[in-house]
């Protein structure tokens, strides 16, 4: 993948807009990282679309996702989002992971790997799921 980076979250001095669906790299792996963490589901939705367009761009079975779900509302519109995003982009789709997965978004998780055929694996922390994705084979 080629990689482009950015910021997790905006600096508290630049107002500017953060991109939420973006290529980093982790000791020297490119990682999709796809940002849902403290969003509304209207937010949520466009990420989501966004996301899918740039794996949609990559070869099959070469992009590695981490997922970061922590304090995501969703909704009913929201979750069907994610679940068309995950099964149109499970071709292209080496290894998932989910951060932030507790409570609904477990169940929603788990759901929509049933629904894909998908392995996605939740982790705890940032860098447990990294570690675990650059590992992925």
């Amino acid at each position: 993948m080629a990689s482009t980076t950015a910021p997790l979250a905006p600096s508290a001095s630049s107002g500017a807009p953060v991109a939420r669906c973006y290529v980093t790299p982790y000791k020297g792996v490119d990682i999709l990282v796809i940002d849902l963490s403290h969003t509304t589901p209207e937010e949520a939705i466009p990420i989501m679309k966004d996301a899918g367009e740039l794996i949609a761009s990559y070869p099959a079975h070469s992009v590695r996702v981490l997922t970061d779900a922590r304090g995501a509302v969703y909704s009913k519109e929201s979750f069907s989002a994610l679940k068309a995003l995950t099964i149109h982009n499970t071709p292209h789709i080496k290894a998932s992971a989910v951060i932030g997965a507790d409570g609904l978004r477990v169940f929603a998780m788990k759901a929509v790997a049933v629904i894909t055929q998908r392995h996605i694996k939740p982790f705890q922390t940032r860098e447990q799921a990294l570690d675990w994705l650059i590992s992925a084979d």
